[in-house]
């Protein structure tokens, strides 16, 4: 084994000596990583909370961006300290990392433990930036993960699922995305009614139902256009005991769940209102005497 360290320059003996003679400044370039890299954390956090409070919730997409931006190049800060740091300690101990580099039997078991998906995993992740992918507090499904983008790096994106649950994604591993929440988003809700009704009466009634939502106080700036029903106020389905229709409306990121709940809520009451049906499956059961 030691003959192997020493085709590469590695005296395992001369490492033990020059760190006891280095062990001082070898310790301070340890612990100044240490601090520097809680400060730069630190310091993001506080941007981030700058951020959040400066620049105001009508831009939601330069608020996500700036987050993203700080947060890769925080990283990329903290990556560059550490190899730099790893470089320093190596010369303190005397050892010359190129012929460790570059041989083939080092270089074999660093690739053999993965050194391949890192490279991935950081292509990757310079694509996502450089094409924007998402953001930061974007919403996006990565597989049949779905959640809001709390961490993301050249290596690694951290989303929160609704049930709070974290998933670390590598992003060599993202090869189909879905963004919910890029520069708008659509709410979209299906609603029934009985074939008894008459169409131009239930389209009259939604259309009251939009124009309210609409110009309800608490979720006007959730909205960028008006709700309609899809195909031109026509039905969507002739269903098997239902007449559909589907209604759209483009809303800002991540406010189309609270607008779909809103629309939903506002039909039923105005339907139950106006007398208008939502039909549901019902059974009838038979039940014969054998006697």
């Amino acid at each position: 084994m030691t003959s192997n360290l020493a085709n590469f320059g590695i005296n395992s003996q001369s490492i033990v000596i020059n760190f006891k003679t280095n062990w001082f400044p070898i310790t301070i370039i340890i612990l100044s990583l240490i601090i520097i890299t809680v400060i730069i954390k630190i310091i993001f956090k506080n941007l981030k909370k700058v951020i959040e409070n400066k620049i105001p919730d009508n831009k939601t997409e330069i608020k996500k961006k700036t987050f993203t931006f700080a947060n890769v190049i925080s990283n990329l800060i903290i990556i560059f300290l550490t190899i730099t740091a790893i470089i320093i300690i190596s010369q303190q101990l005397g050892i010359n990392l190129v012929p460790v580099l570059t041989g083939a039997g080092i270089l074999g078991v660093v690739i053999g433990f993965g050194a391949q998906n890192l490279i991935k995993d950081i292509i990757n992740g310079i694509f996502i930036i450089f094409e924007q992918w998402f953001q930061i507090n974007d919403v996006i499904t990565v597989g049949d993960k779905t959640g809001v983008v709390e961490k993301f790096n050249l290596r690694v994106t951290v989303i929160r699922d609704l049930n709070g649950k974290v998933h670390y994604i590598p992003n060599g591993q993202i090869n189909i995305l879905s963004n919910l929440t890029q520069e708008w988003s659509r709410a979209v809700v299906d609603i029934a009614v009985d074939y008894k009704e008459n169409i131009n009466n239930v389209i009259k009634v939604l259309e009251t139902i939009f124009e309210d939502l609409v110009n309800d106080p608490n979720y006007k700036d959730f909205i960028l256009e008006k709700p309609y029903i899809l195909g031109d106020n026509g039905v969507d389905e002739l269903g098997n005991s239902s007449i559909k229709f589907k209604i759209i409306c483009k809303v800002k990121p991540s406010n189309q769940w609270t607008i779909e709940k809103q629309l939903r809520k506002r039909i039923k009451d105005k339907f139950d209102e106006v007398g208008i049906v939502i039909p549901y499956t019902s059974y009838n059961i038979y039940m014969k005497n054998f006697k």
